[in-house]
């Protein structure tokens, strides 16, 4: 195969994706290697000429392939499944670590769902978003925000004794990860940390992929062991500027939070 047909070859791919009349990507850059070329080839003997010739070439693949990656269903597709959601810890059981023996600092009895998403909104600078629909039964009972972590959380139940489901979002670029099993996480969207038994499941959002779990961290006097239980399940996914967690209990499937998900304006 000649070069003239992989550039055809290419061409074709990059046309049915992305059409014409919607990027001129192949004419942008073939256009400035030209001129690359032209500008250096008065310089250069012909041996060297075949090489920038080559190094060209392998310029635009590249610069084809990258486009593919990033503008195309399939490439936005892979993009988000090399960002992991959940990490598996390297078993099930550990020892008594060191911030379990802390007493945990005294909280306030006021609900943190204190706020309006209007109130959250104002608060976090950024747009909040919410189900447009919750599951029948369900009433909002009220946001939070950390500032700390820059988190908004939205509570969903009977009542804020009684809370069912709950949303939390978070600006990737705030985004930090709590560590292994031996540090205190307090940033409710950095705790990843699944057990080694989980079962870790990828889902399909729309055009963006997140991932699903049910399971739970149980705190005992001899240490944190996962329990697969159903009574708490997660679904987190992220768009091109937020991180996004659903939890929720008995009472949804996971199609259930994946058709929340998919709600959420």
């Amino acid at each position: 195969m000649d070069k003239k047909e992989i550039q055809s070859i290419i061409q074709e791919a990059v046309e049915k994706e992305i059409p014409a009349s919607e990027i001129a990507l192949w004419q942008t850059v073939k256009a400035s290697l030209v001129e690359k070329q032209h500008q250096q080839g008065v310089k250069m003997n012909t041996n060297k000429s075949r090489g920038v010739s080559r190094l060209a070439y392998a310029t635009l693949a590249v610069a084809v392939l990258l486009t593919l990656a990033f503008f195309t269903p399939q490439g936005r597709a892979f993009a988000q499944q090399v960002f992991h959601f959940f990490t598996r810890a390297d078993k099930d059981r550990y020892p008594l670590q060191e911030w379990q023996k802390t007493p945990p600092a005294q909280t306030s009895s006021e609900s943190p769902f204190k706020y309006s998403v209007q109130e959250a909104e104002s608060l976090a600078g950024y747009d909040v978003l919410s189900p447009v629909e919750v599951p029948f039964g369900m009433f909002f009972v009220g946001a939070s925000y950390d500032e700390k972590y820059h988190i908004v959380a939205q509570a969903f139940g009977q009542s804020a004794e009684y809370i069912e489901l709950s949303l939390w979002q978070q600006p990737l670029e705030h985004y930090q990860l709590c560590g292994d099993i031996s540090q205190l996480c307090d940033n409710m969207l950095g705790g990843n940390l699944a057990g080694n038994s989980a079962d870790i499941q990828t889902v399909q959002i729309g055009d963006l992929t997140g991932e699903y779990v049910e399971g739970v961290w149980n705190l005992t006097d001899n240490g944190p062991v996962w329990e697969p239980t159903p009574f708490l399940k997660t679904l987190r996914w992220k768009n091109d500027t937020m991180i996004f967690e659903l939890i929720g209990g008995i009472d949804q499937t996971r199609d259930d939070l994946v058709k929340l998900a998919e709600s959420i304006r």
